[in-house]
């Protein structure tokens, strides 16, 4: 499960934009960067973003990698920090004004993630810590050609094999440059 779903997401990062000619009307790239917070904790990220729309339609799908930095409170008070590879897929409605749903996970964790030791007999109650993080969210923004603001609300799963993060809502902005 774990290559097949590495697979996947990483691929994303690679996908030009012409691999859908004929299929989509004038697939779109944007260059962004985003910031997200709660009461405690950030999310900074820069990234690009792959747009489809279905022809004649407004609505369609964006394919989004963003390399990031968060800090974040853990449930024992202790403040942590380390990179993100955000990757996800937005599924909406597209237009001057758009609003859309989301999922994602965070590659770095995919491509190290390994539960074999997570099964011991004596930490099997700490199973739970250590999954994939990943998101859902929704958004809404405005497109003024060449320029896009966003603004965003996230639940996240953030975790790591010894800790789990206090909040798990983020809301955030994301301003991006269309080519």
């Amino acid at each position: 499960m774990k290559p097949t779903l590495l697979a996947l997401f990483a691929s994303l990062a690679f996908v030009p934009a012409t691999s859908f000619a004929g299929i989509y009307d004038s697939p779109d790239m944007n260059l962004f960067v985003k910031s997200e917070h709660n009461s405690t904790d950030s999310i900074t990220s820069a990234g690009i973003e792959f747009m489809t729309k279905a022809n004649r339609s407004n609505f369609g799908a964006a394919f989004t990698t963003a390399l990031g930095s968060a800090e974040v409170f853990t449930k024992k008070g202790d403040r942590e920090t380390f990179l993100t590879l955000d990757s996800g897929i937005k599924f909406g409605y597209f237009s001057d004004f758009f609003a859309y749903g989301e999922v994602g996970i965070d590659l770095i964790e995919l491509a190290v993630y390994d539960d074999r030791d997570d099964h011991d007999y004596s930490d099997r109650f700490d199973d739970d810590h250590n999954n994939i993080d990943g998101y859902v969210g929704v958004g809404l923004g405005v497109d003024s050609k060449p320029f896009r603001i966003e603004i965003y609300a996230r639940a996240r799963e953030i975790d790591s094999r010894y800790w789990e993060a206090q909040n798990h809502g983020y809301a955030g902005l994301q301003v991006s440059i269309s080519f």
